[in-house]
């Protein structure tokens, strides 16, 4: 799919990589609207793209809200007329100890990193097949749903599910509606800045260096480029930079 003219929807798209794609996109012609709950940074986003002569919109949204989620769309389709490309990007890490019997953290973890892109899956299809078929929707996993993560068992958990949805319905490309999964390794976005430099470092050192999201971004767009991607598992790391992770069973 050629994103020029096309209208796309970011969730998590007031910074990091959501906010990359977002310029991304926009400067390929695309209408682009940035979800996010960071309500100061997504307007700030959206002007940004602005000045740059791109078309851009924000909507504050709490995605683990699925009313939310509804809203985004319709949004969407009232200033622009349809969706035709969908990122579900929002998500967080694993701070707690998951181990410890108090902790709820974890349930945070899987409604934001999980359930809330199921929803949000759910309605862009639908939406799509009212618009009579047709869109790239693409999710936002990691490396941590493809590989073990002892430090944050309930992270990888959580991108696993969404590398398995992504898998599980790759189907949908007979209809035109291509739903992919994207699996970065570290990146330097907020969420891992906020780690400290320490932290940093051993990121560095276990997977070979620290993506940018600009470098994620364009696994974006290969994805949503790519008319013959469905279901399928796209890998971006430092070492190999871009390559899949395995092809949909069909």
């Amino acid at each position: 799919m050629d994103p020029n003219g096309k209208v796309a929807v970011i969730t998590g798209g007031a910074s990091g990589i959501g906010l990359a794609t977002a310029k991304l996109l926009s400067g390929e012609g695309a209408n682009v609207v940035i979800a996010d709950r960071q309500a100061d940074l997504g307007r700030e986003a959206a002007v940004e793209i602005r000045r740059s002569r791109g078309n851009a919109h924000f909507v504050e949204v709490d995605v683990t809200n699925k009313a939310d989620l509804q809203r985004l769309l319709d949004e969407a389709v009232e200033r622009f007329g349809r969706v035709d490309i969908a990122y579900n990007n929002a998500g967080i890490g694993e701070r707690g100890n998951f181990l410890d019997p108090k902790s709820q953290e974890w349930e945070q973890v899987l409604a934001i990193d999980l359930t809330a892109v199921i929803q949000a899956v759910q309605l862009e299809v639908a939406l799509m097949r009212s618009q009579g078929g047709g869109g790239a929707i693409i999710c936002t996993a990691s490396m941590g749903g493809l590989l073990p993560m002892p430090t944050s068992p309930i992270y990888a958990t959580a991108k696993a599910g969404v590398v398995h949805l992504s898998r599980s319905l790759g189907y949908l490309g007979a209809e035109g509606i291509r739903v992919n999964a994207i699996c970065p390794t570290f990146t330097l976005t907020p969420l891992v800045s906020g780690a400290g430099e320490a932290a940093i470092e051993m990121m560095k050192q276990e997977v070979g260096g620290i993506l940018q999201p600009e470098d994620v971004a364009k696994g974006v767009f290969e994805l949503i480029n790519d008319d013959s991607k469905s279901g399928e598992v796209m890998r971006v790391t430092v070492r190999k930079g871009l390559d899949y992770a395995y092809s949909p069973r069909r």
